[in-house]
């Protein structure tokens, strides 16, 4: 018999792949995210920044760059928050900071690493880490100036982001 983590994991698997940017929350006192770690659980993210901070109040905005995340914003009680789930096992890695004129919130970029080579190309990523933070700066400004939003579950977008340091190789291509 599968266990109930089990058996949503199977339905998210049989959903799309999200290849976009998505954000989330991370609560004050929470550990920075690993330069390369692997996600040790299953988190929700939302396609808005101001959703994802419960209206800019969480301590860090990490900003994600799925390329296998799974929407459920259409299945959700809530369609609006645009919620796409990270999926564990997936590879992350710190990928740069932004300064966002409007907030004082720090926003770091998180990319999610195609260890098998296997995902689609990134379509909204951009072709330079330049154009990467001026995408990043330009959709977290269009969330500041939005409207609050009522928060509906408090903590599903802001809490840890729960990695575990990748392993270090070992073997012939660890000494290349």
């Amino acid at each position: 018999m599968s266990s109930p983590l089990s058996s949503f994991l199977d339905a998210l698997a049989k959903l799309p792949e999200f290849n976009g940017i998505t954000f989330r929350g991370l609560a004050a006192g929470e550990p920075l995210p690993h330069a390369v770690g692997v996600l040790a659980g299953v988190v929700s993210s939302s396609r808005s920044a101001r959703v994802a901070t419960e209206n800019f109040s969480a301590a860090r905005l990490l900003v994600l760059l799925n390329r296998t995340g799974r929407s459920i914003a259409e299945f959700s009680e809530h369609p609006g928050e645009g919620e796409v789930v990270v999926r564990p096992g997936t590879v992350w890695r710190a990928l740069i900071e932004v300064t966002v004129t409007g907030t004082e919130v720090p926003v770091l970029v998180l990319e999610e690493l195609d260890p098998s080579g296997t995902t689609p190309a990134p379509t909204e990523w951009g072709d330079t880490l330049d154009e990467l933070a001026t995408r990043v700066v330009r959709l977290v400004q269009q969330g500041l100036a939005t409207d609050a939003v009522p928060v509906a579950v408090p903590g599903k977008y802001v809490g840890p982001w729960p990695t575990q340091p990748l392993p270090a190789q070992s073997g012939p291509a660890a000494s290349r």
